[in-house]
């Protein structure tokens, strides 16, 4: 069993000492680049244990290289049903990670920003805690339990990425919820604010993504 896996892909890494100063204590990490991801992971000074893609966004010298180093390198065909992402999050669950952060996975395209976003369900239905990291907020798929602990202050944003999320209560936020529906055509749960120091979330039922900002005030349009 991998005890964590970190998934870097092609989209915004965003500051790259945020980025360095939260992989390098993480023992026993597997560091998977996804094709042109692996640009963040060089300018951050780290090597991958995996490199997984079509290489279309990769110098043919640095696949080469990484090869030499005894990287695990896995090609896929350009015309393929899945994008990068989409292969490595299945990857790391076919390794029984326990954990999988996606890195990389914003900014960009808004078309694989939402892909990746909904990846999140892939890895809550695998049983395996799945974020999305950056340096501003991370983004995960609701337990029938969550409890955020030393967060108060924090901004954070619930939205239903299936049709319906039901039963959903809110404990230690600004604006609670007692066993209430939050649906995926309305904007209700946007800019909550966490006011102890400690914040629960239970949902009954649905997908649920929790957009939780690491400061109140401190957005990427700020930056």
């Amino acid at each position: 069993m991998q005890p964590y896996t970190v998934i870097v892909s092609g989209g915004r890494l965003g500051d790259p000492d945020f980025f360095r100063t939260q992989i390098e204590g993480l023992a026993g990490r597997l560091l998977v680049g996804c094709d042109g991801g692996v640009r963040h992971l060089r300018r951050a000074g780290f090597r991958p244990d995996v490199l997984l893609g079509d290489m279309d966004s990769l110098p043919a010298a640095w696949a080469a290289e990484y090869e030499q180093a005894g990287v695990k390198i896995l090609r896929y065909p350009p015309d393929k049903d899945f994008t990068d992402t989409a292969l490595a999050l299945d990857y790391a669950i076919g390794q029984r990670s326990r954990r999988i952060d996606l890195w990389g996975a914003l900014g960009g395209r808004i078309d694989h920003a939402l892909a990746n976003i909904s990846l999140l369900i892939r890895g809550r239905e695998a049983r395996i805690f799945t974020r999305i990291v950056d340096e501003f907020a991370e983004l995960f798929v609701a337990d029938a339990e969550t409890v955020i602990e030393d967060a108060a202050g924090c901004l954070v944003s619930l939205l239903a990425l299936s049709p319906q999320a039901a039963g959903v209560t809110l404990e230690g936020f600004q604006y609670p919820l007692d066993q209430e529906a939050l649906f995926a055509a309305e904007s209700r749960g946007i800019s909550n604010c966490i006011t102890a120091s400690r914040a629960v979330i239970r949902v009954a039922a649905g997908h649920l993504l929790v957009i939780r900002y690491w400061h109140r005030d401190v957005f990427p349009e700020e930056a």
